[in-house]
C-alpha cells in the first residue's frame, strides 16, 4: 500500500503542476491492447475516418522472465467509428494467443476547443480470456492534459463466467515538452488493483514511441491463483505506432 500512495501521489503532482499550455495537439494513438487509449485503458478518442493506425510492442513479462509482443492495427471504418484487430504472443500457451478484434464507438460530437467525450466498446473479441467491455468518457483541459474515466468489465478465467465489473481511470500530459507525454491508468474492482505507467514520445505528428509498463505493481511470488486474477502480468515494453503509414 505505500508504493501505490507513493506513485499516485507522484502522478497526482505531475497532472496538476502542468500549467503550461502547448500548442501540439496528439493525434489518436493506440495503448498497448491496440484500442486508441492511454496505457492499459481506452479513451473516448477515435481514429478519425479513412485513417490507419499500426503499431508493435515488444518487451518481458519480468513474472517468468519470457518475451511479450503485442501487434494491432486499427482503422476509421465511417465518422465515430473505430475497428482494429491486435495480435498477442507471450508464450504461455495456446490460449494466450491469437488475433482478436477491437471495436469503439463514439457517442459524442464535441468540436468545442476543450471537449468532453464518450465512448462504448469491446476490445480481444473472441478471446477466451481477455475479452472485455467497456464505456469511458475523455476530457480535454487548456493545457493539453487529458482525464480518461469510465467502466470497464470483463469475464475472467475460462471457467468463471461471472461478470467482473472494474472502474477506470487514466491521464496523460504533456512532459516539460508538447512532445513528450507522461501516461498513466489504472483499473481497479473486488479483485484486481493494476497501475500501468508510461511515456510516448510524438516524434512527428504521425510516428509515436512509446514505453510502457504494465501492472507494475503486481507482486511475482504470489501463488498462481492469485495471479490469474489479475489482468496483466506484471510486462514492461517498448514499441511504435504509426498514423497513415500507407
Amino acid at each position: 500500500m505505500t508504493h501505490i500512495k507513493k506513485i499516485s501521489a507522484l502522478c497526482l503532482l505531475v497532472f496538476f503542476l502542468n500549467v503550461q499550455v502547448f500548442a501540439f495537439v496528439p493525434q489518436p494513438t493506440p495503448n498497448v491492447i491496440g484500442s486508441t487509449g492511454v496505457v492499459r485503458i481506452p479513451s473516448a478518442d477515435v481514429i478519425p475516418y479513412k485513417n490507419i493506425n499500426f503499431g508493435i510492442d515488444t518487451g518481458s513479462n519480468t513474472a517468468d522472465d519470457k518475451f511479450s509482443m503485442y501487434y494491432k492495427f486499427a482503422i476509421g471504418t465511417f465518422q465515430g467509428m473505430e475497428l482494429g484487430c491486435v495480435g498477442m504472443d507471450d508464450r504461455r500457451g495456446s490460449m494466450q494467443e491469437g488475433v482478436f478484434i477491437n471495436m469503439k464507438y463514439g457517442l459524442t460530437a464535441d468540436n468545442s476547443p476543450y471537449p468532453t467525450l464518450l465512448a462504448i466498446g469491446v476490445e480481444n473479441l473472441a478471446s477466451f480470456t481477455r475479452c472485455d467491455v467497456y464505456m469511458v468518457a475523455t476530457k480535454y483541459f487548456p493545457n493539453s492534459t487529458r482525464l480518461h474515466f469510465g467502466f470497464l468489465g470483463d469475464f475472467p478465467g475460462l471457467t468463471n463466467n461471472r461478470f467482473r465489473p472494474l472502474g477506470a481511470l487514466g491521464f496523460d500530459t504533456p512532459f516539460f515538452t508538447e512532445r513528450l507525454y507522461f501516461l498513466t491508468d489504472m483499473m481497479a474492482g473486488e479483485s484486481l488493483y493494476e497501475l500501468n505507467l508510461g511515456f510516448r514520445w510524438y516524434i512527428s505528428e504521425t510516428f509515436t514511441m512509446n514505453l510502457s509498463g504494465l501492472n507494475v505493481l503486481g507482486d511475482d511470488n504470489r501463488n498462481p491463483e492469485d495471479k490469474a486474477k489479475d489482468k496483466d502480468p506484471k510486462t514492461f515494453l517498448i514499441g511504435f505506432s504509426w498514423l497513415n503509414p500507407l
